[in-house]
This record gives structure tokens, C-alpha cells and sequence, in this order.
């Protein structure tokens, strides 16, 4: 198979955690919240990954009035089956892993000073699911991945450099992978944000490294809000990667 295809694929794994800070006061008055949305497609560092098809999420947070917080989030996911699919579409034989959920569990900590913020945190990405070894001979390798990230923001803008411990979402020789992050959500209206981002994926290893962007905006109405975004690559050749207008509607509790 295609290497560029093949990492794409095994690539295609939102990131959870912003750099912005939470107040103390408001994690001692209500430590526990949880959320839940409804996308129409799961992208993921502009990458699909559930084939542009729809995805329910949802999550538990615990935060801490000293800063330091832990969660957990899931989503179905089909990438690591349509992976599977291109490589038997290429002659491999192996049993399925089975696979259709990510799991992400992350802890750390962040603070404010003034107008800036800071979030440091460990976040690891787990894909339930067998993978034999005739299995990643034939597909990837192990898709759980480990990240370190460090969080910087500053009213509505917030960078964010992520840093990956394993290879990454089971590209060979990724480990030491890096993901950088520049994002905006600034306030334009009553319950309406802006949302602006622009990422760069650097691969270590043999897969290509790429850029992705995201434009659009949320509107907080009636308890939920509601995201309409538009998301792009520069990826060629690669349908999940193609641009693309997301919907998405979001409860938090």
C-alpha cells in the first residue's frame, strides 16, 4: 500500500484539552461536569475519523480548586477499520482488532496569571481492541498513543504544543512526533464565538507531515450549543482529508 495513504489512515485519530485556564472558585464550586455531542463528522487534527460519517462523544471532568484536574472522553471511531479494509483491499490476511471506539484519559494542570494562562498534562489515547502480531504486521502498529502537551493562552488566542511519547496512532518510527496548535475563539455577538485554528502535524519517521486549518462558529442557544465549521488539509489524494463543512451540537453539564 501507498505509504502516504497508509499513515494517513493510521493518522486519522479533537484535541480535549484547551490551554485556556479554568478559575479556581469555579472548579471548587462545581469540581465534577460532564459533556456529550452529536458531530457530523469526527475530525481530528482535520483528519476524519469515522469516515465523514456521524459521531457521539461524551466526557467526565474532575478539576481541582489548586489547578490540577483529570478526564476521560470517548467517541466511536471506524479509521482502524477502514485501515484494516485497505489492507486486505492489498492482500493482507489477519483477524479484525474489532475496533470502534477511542477512549482518551488525561490529567494535568493549569493556572492562570493575569490575562495569560498555562495547562501542562499527559493525555493517552486508547483504541480497545486486539492487535496480534500478524495484525501489525499487516496494518500499523499498536494505535494507543501517548502524549505530553504545554499549553499557553492569552485572552482569546491559545498555542498549544503536543509531544508524542509512543508512535504515534501506530505510524513505524513516529515516536517523537509533534503537534502544534494556534487557535482563536473570540466573542462576536451575544452566544455567538468565532472559532479560527490553524495546526501543523510533524511526523518522525517515514509518513509525511501536513497542515490543517478550521474556520466557523458556535452559538450558544437554550442550554447546548451549536458549531457549524468548515476544516481543511493540505493532504492531496485523500478523501477523510478533503475540506469539508462540519456540524456539530454539544451539552455540557
Amino acid at each position: 500500500m501507498n505509504k502516504r495513504i497508509l499513515a494517513t489512515a493510521v493518522l486519522a485519530a479533537l484535541p480535549l484539552l484547551s490551554a485556556g485556564s479554568a478559575f479556581a472558585e469555579e472548579a471548587a464550586d462545581n469540581p465534577v461536569t460532564a459533556n456529550v455531542s452529536l458531530v457530523s463528522d469526527y475530525a481530528y487534527r482535520g483528519i476524519s475519523q469515522t469516515d465523514e460519517k456521524m459521531a457521539l462523544q461524551g466526557g467526565f471532568d474532575y478539576a481541582h480548586s489548586s489547578g490540577l484536574y483529570v478526564g476521560v472522553w470517548g467517541s466511536n471511531v471506524s479509521w482502524i477499520r477502514d485501515s484494516e479494509d485497505a489492507a486486505r483491499d492489498a492482500g493482507a490476511s489477519f483477524k479484525s482488532s474489532h475496533n470502534s471506539l477511542e477512549v482518551d484519559v488525561y490529567g494535568g494542570y493549569k493556572g492562570t496569571i493575569g490575562d495569560f494562562g498555562y495547562d501542562v498534562g499527559l493525555l493517552q489515547y486508547v483504541y480497545p481492541g486486539r492487535y496480534t502480531k500478524t495484525w501489525r504486521d499487516s496494518v500499523a502498529k499498536r494505535p494507543d498513543t501517548l502524549e505530553g502537551y504545554v499549553g499557553l493562552s492569552y485572552k482569546f488566542l491559545t498555542f498549544k504544543y503536543s509531544h508524542a511519547f509512543t508512535n504515534l496512532f501506530g505510524a513505524p518510527d513516529s515516536d517523537g512526533s509533534k503537534y502544534l496548535d494556534l487557535s482563536a475563539a473570540y466573542e462576536i455577538a451575544d452566544g455567538w464565538t468565532l472559532n479560527a485554528h490553524f495546526g501543523r502535524q510533524v511526523i518522525a519517521g517515514p509518513a509525511e507531515s501536513y497542515n490543517d486549518w478550521k474556520i466557523g462558529v458556535t452559538k450558544a442557544i437554550a442550554g447546548v450549543t451549536l458549531g457549524l465549521h468548515y476544516v481543511d488539509t493540505d493532504i492531496n489524494h485523500v478523501d477523510i482529508a478533503e475540506p469539508r463543512v462540519i456540524f456539530s451540537v454539544a451539552k455540557s453539564f
